[in-house]
């Protein structure tokens, strides 16, 4: 039962889990007030602390009052409860209400013996000897709680749903009928000093001259007789004494009227029949501790026939129960009219014939950013409020739509676009990024003012004229940069950095030489593979390998080749040229490659 009753706990609190990503059915159509009528079974468990009650029996020896358990346990019950659910979406709530237990277990008592010393009806002081052969209490519980519960409901759909209610239970009152099948045996020792005088022999084991009114002891020196007419003769002289003695009064009642807290745990799976009624299937498990009577001057028992319940020597009792619950939950009220079926009353609802979300008074929001498609410019992706639901990819503070590089954080005067060395020209127009140059030659310097920038200047910071590629006249045919072409390969791969097309300064000789060998030759082409790592999406880098065989292309023409003798080619991933599990093999993967010949 444990077993099935943990199972069926982890469901439910797996289901609570989930409810939250369940579309919501109409939770905030239902009336906020309900009346829930619950019935359970299970079983029941009690520990109890008792009352140290040994030194009632006057100067003890090899004594134990024994140890109390509980077993047989099972409980029924039902409860009456109110309910009041609150919030937009009416999924949380409180109760209260009244709530009976039935329980029945049974007590024993295990290990009972005591010695002590009594005086008899002739005022001769003995050793008192009580054992017990079996002491059980059939318990007959009623308990009656007020519960403050909160409560917790999702529908998921027309007909099913969860529930679970929690918190604390006020007991306010518990009564116990007892019945008891015990017998004891009541036996004594008798130390003389004289014929007619005695003492209490307080020895743990007594002295072999002592008069023994024991079972065993008579049992010793009569083999064959009668021992319980012994016993029976004599009690009926007035000697505490008897054999397998049941008790006199073997019933009774009582009752723990102290106010207590405990607590109610109540997950369930609903069945909706309809709007206003539905069915609960679920388990529980309820603690309730309780403050018994305690006697401090209890005894089990002293005299023949005597007989004290247990209870009474009980401080407090801690009762669990778990089981099985079933019940049914009836809204209160008349369904409002929702014409769009979302959740919202027309009353409430804002889009009143869009079935929208609750959270957003009935209106849709397709792309959940929590902007209503009414209120929002790009209603298809996800957005901020300050963009009107409109994205900032870039988060550079303009809206992509706005923004003419929405993945890279950029400048409000270059309309979203980086300029990482602050010229004036773009990233994605300027040639030089990195370097601040002038607009007219796409953002590099002109070091030597001679009208060539840079890049495409032999002899850059001295002045000289395009015939002889920036270098002054008589420095060499093409100026004294030229001669160190001549150990250029073309086919030099040009690489990149990370998502970049931009041309780095020192790939610029390999552009060069390429240029002079068309400008030297007849009917030559190139042809430029460009080529990227692993990292990103496979179609982004089919086309930034494109855009890296067109950055060549494009120097190659400001260089003074004709456009339509170089082709390009985009291979994205393909084709590495090194492994792209390291940073050095994805380096070297980013490149283009030209191929210069007839």
């Amino acid at each position: 039962m444990k077993k099935v009753f943990l199972l069926l706990m982890v469901l439910c609190a797996s289901l609570l889990t989930h409810a939250q990503g369940f579309a919501n059915y109409a939770d905030s159509m239902l009336s906020r007030w309900c009346i829930d009528v619950n019935g359970r079974g299970g079983l029941l468990s009690q520990n109890y602390t008792s009352l140290y009650t040994l030194d009632n029996y006057a100067q003890n020896i090899n004594s134990n009052t024994g140890t109390l358990k509980f077993k047989n346990g099972y409980n029924v019950g039902g409860e009456l409860q109110v309910g009041y659910f609150f919030g937009r979406m009416r999924h949380w709530g409180v109760g209260t209400g009244i709530n009976y237990t039935s329980m029945v277990g049974d007590i024993t008592v295990d290990g009972y013996h005591v010695e002590y010393r009594a005086v008899d009806f002739k005022d001769n002081v003995y050793r008192q000897v009580l054992t017990a052969n079996n002491v059980a209490e059939h318990m007959e519980m009623t308990g009656f709680n007020i519960p403050v519960l909160l409560k917790y409901k999702n529908r998921w759909s027309k007909h099913w749903g969860f529930t679970a209610d929690g918190g604390l239970m006020l007991g306010v009152q518990r009564s116990n009928s007892w019945k008891a099948d015990a017998s004891f045996n009541y036996e004594a020792i008798y130390k003389f000093t004289d014929l007619t005088h005695t003492v209490y022999d307080d020895a743990p084991v007594a002295n072999v001259e002592d008069y023994f009114i024991t079972r065993a002891n008579w049992l010793k020196n009569n083999h064959n007789g009668d021992v319980q007419a012994y016993f029976n003769d004599l009690n009926n002289k007035g000697y505490n004494v008897g054999l397998n003695v049941k008790p006199g009064s073997g019933s009774g009642k009582t009752t723990f009227s102290s106010v207590t807290l405990g607590i109610l745990l109540k997950p369930s799976v609903n069945l909706f029949l309809s709007d206003n009624v539905a069915l609960d299937f679920g388990v529980y498990y309820m603690f309730q501790p309780f403050k018994g009577g305690a006697d401090r001057g209890y005894t089990l028992t002293s005299k023949v026939g005597d007989y004290n319940t247990v209870l009474n020597s009980v401080s407090t009792a801690n009762t669990q129960s778990y089981g099985v619950n079933i019940g049914a939950r009836f809204f209160l009220g008349r369904r409002p009219k929702d014409r769009d079926h979302d959740g919202v009353p027309d009353k409430k609802d804002l889009c009143p014939d869009d079935s929208g979300s609750v959270l957003l008074q009935g209106c849709l929001d397709r792309d959940g950013d929590g902007i209503t498609d009414k209120n929002d410019s790009c209603p298809d992706v996800k957005g901020l409020v300050k963009f009107n639901g409109c994205p900032d990819s870039d988060k550079d503070g303009i809206e992509d739509r706005k923004d003419e590089c929405p993945f890279d954080a950029g400048l409000k005067q270059f309309n979203g676009c980086p300029d990482r060395d602050k010229d004036g020209v773009i990233d994605k127009n300027d040639a030089c990024p990195d370097v601040p140059g002038e607009v007219q030659y796409r953002g590099c310097p002109d070091s030597d003012a001679d009208g060539i920038p840079d890049p495409e200047d032999h002899c850059p910071t001295v002045p000289g004229p395009v015939s002889n590629f920036g270098c002054p006249e008589g420095s060499g045919t093409h100026g004294s940069n030229v001669d160190s072409l001549k150990d250029v390969d073309p086919s030099t791969p040009i690489l990149f950095d990370i998502n970049k097309t931009s041309i780095k300064k020192e790939s610029m000789p390999v552009l060069e030489k390429a240029a002079r060998l068309m400008k030297e030759g007849k009917d030559i082409t190139i042809n430029i593979g460009g080529f990227t790592d692993n990292t990103g999406p496979e179609d982004y880098n089919q086309g930034l390998s494109i855009m890296r065989g067109m950055a060549v292309k494009l120097e190659l023409v400001r260089m003074g080749v004709k456009f339509e003798a170089v082709k390009v080619t985009g291979y994205g991933e393909k084709k590495p040229a090194a492994p792209n599990n390291t940073p050095e093999g994805r380096r070297k993967n980013r490149r283009a490659v030209m191929n210069v010949g007839k």
